[in-house]
């Protein structure tokens, strides 16, 4: 995008890209220039959340609990692993942080009829409330971000995003089977 001298501004991820062009002329550092970039827009976009939800005394893990369980409709409970397979949060610590949420009175916990061992993840009335008001500010300040960009390009961007995430989800969950496969051939080849 043009400054105000007419020069396009650069963002932090150029100098990278000429600094590896300059050192290592042999590579071609094009993955950089999306990866570095979708780094750090995640890196950006996390920090700006937690910024906005503060006020609201939500942490971006409390947030991403709480409006996974409203998402999920009424009665607004999961078990705790759907609960991370559902969320944009990562599996480590799940309980630590349904505690957390549990001890704000977001959220009660509840023996899981159909397995004596495991529990179900229920949002209170104030976690529905608080869960509305927090996705409501998330989703205005995130158009506010995006706002840069026009209505065909924020199509253009995510359609390449979910090109790309489809495409490495895709990747993971075939690599299991690989193995799995490989390891069967090994041991055919052994046995023969």
């Amino acid at each position: 995008m043009p400054n105000a001298r007419g020069s396009r501004q650069r963002d932090s991820i150029e100098p990278l890209l000429e600094g590896w062009r300059r050192e290592r002329p042999d590579l071609d550092p094009w993955p950089l220039a999306i990866l570095g970039r979708i780094q750090r827009l995640s890196h950006h976009l996390l920090r700006d959340a937690e910024t906005w939800l503060k006020p609201l005394g939500l942490s971006w893990e409390s947030f991403s609990l709480i409006v996974t369980l409203r998402r999920s409709g009424a009665p607004f409970a999961l078990k705790p692993t759907d609960l991370y397979k559902e969320s944009l949060l990562s599996s480590g610590a799940i309980t630590n942080r349904i505690d957390r949420v549990e001890r704000l009175g977001l959220v009660t916990r509840h023996k899981d009829p159909d397995d004596r061992r495991g529990v179900i993840v229920r949002l209170t009335a104030k976690g529905r409330s608080l869960a509305d008001r927090a996705i409501k500010t998330h989703f205005d300040a995130m158009a506010e971000i995006l706002s840069a960009l026009k209505p065909a390009e924020r199509k253009q961007v995510a359609g390449l995003l979910e090109k790309l995430l489809r495409s490495i989800e895709t990747a993971e969950t075939l690599e299991p089977r690989r193995r799995q496969d490989n390891s069967r051939l090994k041991r055919r080849r052994r046995l023969s």
